[in-house]
């Protein structure tokens, strides 16, 4: 049995081992669908989790699309931008990053009078007056336009940063402007770390940043840099770019040292690359490039908003800028500042700007711990473990659900992690290799592991209940096709005078009427557990306990000849409205014997053809049992074996003891009324009387015995098993016999 099962588990256990080596190499080399698929994957579960709260010392100056209406079309010039500095510094921010760069000296008319009266001057031989020029000159000085925003940003008393952008494309061959007040790291280098010159971070070779006026008058200037993931979708954020022999600072990260200006910004590389970055107070780990995954808050403007029309014209709400660190920047979808991220395909990037800032200051990165890719191969193999021990083994309907649970549980489990945990732990390879296994060993069950059982279920379909027939399937070892001795009950069923019936009908509808008869039997047997071993004419012969044995089959039997009773009742009635070709049947008597004892059931018959049926005496005294219905007028009989099992569940009354044909030892035969239920007597009234009637005739004392019969008969003429007494006991004074001991002499067919 061992060695068998071992055998069949074989195949299976090679498939499942098979999708775990495949999964696991799937998942180590990184197939490039397949990681795009786990984004997609990221995307849904942060859109599954909604909006969280934020650490609500951010703020967002917008440039929005009213601000444009109101204030004018962008870019705004340097004088707007200088009023909005000194507007925001009137609330006492912590510090204004800016989303914007200035990469270009503002002109004014004073510039243009003086190149056009040069060109003009030359053309003509005319020379300007010394007047003149100095009065050009004086008003180039007096309306400079830059100069007003560095003294703006200069004598901010919030510390400004000004924002940059890196050029990483590698055709780019120079650098704009300076880069002297952009904001770096130290590198701080742990045991084996990289090289400078070897860190696994962006390299940049040219940089577009503010022009120097502003950059020296700001507090610094960072990258504002957002690079997409290969799906185009932004998921992370740089921490780093390198740029020459220096590593810079992104605009988030830079607004954040300001939490503590003593404690200077700091780069820690190991073996691998980047280790994690320290920015004031706050320490954030990362991947070896540099990047941490965003935790967006949720969708476009979950950060507060702050229009900036409203603060330029004195009508902001304070709460969202005092003592807030503010990014200011274009929202306005003109302007094309728009990101696609896991929360829609227009989302500013002033707000992953904020989303990225917010991250450091609370402290709550997405994050891949370093245990992840063991948790993630630990999935991967249990799941699949699972379906093959568990779920492939049991019936499809419940593997089904049992697959579908498990399925549903890893990704509760998995969303726990991401939203309570901040772990972002695989979704697409577990559930890929989990999926793939159940498919994969149900193709082979239903190839070839369940050939075996569809043959079983073939042979059984016909006489056993469903239900009784998966059980055999599910456990087939234990069908012993050469026979096997169990106790179990039998029971027989018989139409009383079949054949004066069928003399009275046309054979069509003979045919009709026995066939609706046997099915609704049939249905009776096969709905409580029975086994339907054959049809003998017009009688039925089934057995309880068996294939599959269980315990309480007498039980189903007795409930299975009293149902037979109740629906016949039913049928007869409905006969009796229907067209018979002119003729209406006679209402139809059935005769139940029920049997419990040793039998042996088992597949009898040649190799080719066979029946599955039981054998023994007990069979045999089954059928003697129904025969004795009409000698006693009774419609269930049951033997006293049978009786013992289910004695304290049925109303039953004894009926006599009989000697039958095949037994020496006399047997006790009792009636099935009627099942007992709870505070309801039977409907029978005067059992206790009709036992003290019988208990005097089995004692010989036969006067007695007939004057309480007849007492009863009198009271009871339906009964045809008190006229059955009557007769006996008055047949038995006429010709007492010589040695009375209780037993009638009955011989049954």
């Amino acid at each position: 049995m061992e060695s068998k099962w071992i055998k069949d588990s074989i195949p299976s256990l090679a498939i499942t081992l098979g999708i775990i080596v495949l999964a696991t190499w799937g998942y180590l080399i990184r197939f490039p669908f397949l990681q795009e698929l786990e984004l997609k994957a990221f995307d849904l579960r942060m859109q599954a989790r909604g909006t969280i709260a934020g650490s609500a010392q951010v703020g967002i100056v917008a440039i929005d699309e009213q601000s444009l209406e109101k204030v004018g079309r962008w870019p705004w010039s340097r004088e707007t931008m200088a009023r909005l500095v000194r507007r925001l510094d009137t609330f006492n921010p912590r510090g204004v990053g800016y989303d914007i760069s200035f990469f270009d000296p503002e002109k004014n008319p004073a510039q243009d009078e003086l190149v056009l009266l040069a060109q003009n001057a030359g053309k003509l031989g005319i020379v300007p007056s010394p007047a003149f020029v100095s009065y050009l000159k004086g008003r180039l000085q007096a309306s400079n336009p830059d100069l007003g925003l560095a003294l703006a940003l200069q004598n901010s008393t919030s510390p400004q940063i000004l924002g940059y952008y890196f050029n990483l494309s590698k055709d780019a061959h120079a650098t704009t402007h300076t880069l002297e007040t952009a904001a770096t790291y130290p590198i701080q280098k742990q045991v084996g770390a990289k090289p400078d010159g070897n860190l696994p971070i962006p390299q940049a070779l040219k940089a577009r940043t503010n022009i120097p006026l502003l950059a020296r008058a700001a507090r610094s200037q960072a990258f504002f840099n957002i690079l997409p993931d290969p799906d185009g979708t932004i998921r992370s954020y740089n921490l780093a770019i390198r740029h020459g022999q220096h590593v810079y600072q992104p605009l988030a990260a830079a607004i954040a040292c300001l939490t503590n200006t003593r404690k200077p910004p700091t780069i820690i590389t190991g073996p691998l690359g980047v280790v994690g970055v320290q920015l004031g107070e706050r320490y954030v780990p990362c991947n070896e490039f540099g990047r941490v995954t965003l935790n967006y808050r949720g969708p476009e403007k979950s950060i507060p908003h702050i229009p900036a029309w409203k603060i330029l014209e004195g009508d902001p709400n304070p709460d969202l800028l005092a003592d807030k660190f503010l990014l200011v920047g274009v929202t306005a979808p003109a302007v094309y500042d728009l990101r696609v991220t896991p929360f829609g395909v227009a989302y500013p990037g002033l707000e992953v700007q904020a989303t990225a800032l917010d991250n450091i200051l609370k402290g709550d990165f997405m994050s891949r711990p370093g245990w992840a890719p063991l948790f993630d191969i630990a999935a991967i193999v249990g799941l699949s473990l699972l379906c093959l021990g568990f779920l492939w083994r049991i019936r499809p309907v419940f593997s089904l659900v049992g697959f579908l649970l498990l399925f549903g549980g890893y990704l509760l489990l998995n969303q726990y992690f991401f939203v309570e945990q901040l772990y972002w732990l695989n979704l697409v390879y577990p559930l890929l290799a989990f999926s793939l296994c159940y498919l994969g060993l149900n193709v082979y069950r239903f190839i070839f592991a369940d050939r075996q059982k569809r043959q079983i279920r073939q042979a059984f379909s016909k006489y056993l209940d469903p239900n009784v027939v998966n059980d055999v399937v599910d456990d087939p070892e234990k069908l012993r096709l050469g026979g096997v001795k169990h106790e179990l009950t039998v029971l027989f069923s018989d139409i009383r005078g079949f054949t004066s019936i069928s003399e009275k009908l046309s054979p069509e509808a003979l045919v009709r009427l026995l066939n609706e008869y046997l099915s609704e039997m049939t249905d009776i047997v096969m709905k409580n557990r029975g086994l339907l071993d054959k049809y003998i004419g017009d009688a039925v012969m089934a057995v309880f306990g068996a294939p599959r044995h269980y315990p309480e089959h007498p039980v189903m039997a007795c409930r299975v000849g009293l149902e037979m009773i109740s629906r016949l009742k039913d049928l007869n009635a409905h006969w009796q409205t229907q067209n018979w070709d002119g003729k209406t049947p006679p209402a139809l008597e059935i005769g139940v014997g029920i049997n419990t004892g040793p039998m042996v059931a088992g597949n009898m018959g040649s190799r080719d053809r066979f029946d599955y049926t039981v054998m023994g005496d007990n069979v045999n005294l089954g059928s003697r049992l129904e025969g004795l219905n009409k000698a006693y007028g009774t419609h269930i009989i049951i033997s006293q074996s049978t009786l013992d099992q289910v004695q304290d569940l049925f109303w039953v009354r004894c009926l006599d003891r009989v000697r039958v044909k095949g037994k020496d030892d006399p047997v006790a035969i009792y009636e099935l009324i009627e099942e007992r239920r709870v505070d309801s007597p039977c409907t029978v009234t005067y059992l206790d009387k009709y036992e003290q009637a019988r208990r005097m005739y089995e004692d010989g004392e036969f006067i007695k015995a007939q004057t309480a019969f007849d007492t009863l008969k009198a009271a009871y003429p339906e009964d045809p098993v008190l006229c059955v007494y009557g007769k006996r006991v008055e047949q038995l004074l006429t010709t007492p016999p010589e040695d009375w001991d209780g037993v009638y002499t009955f011989t049954t067919k």
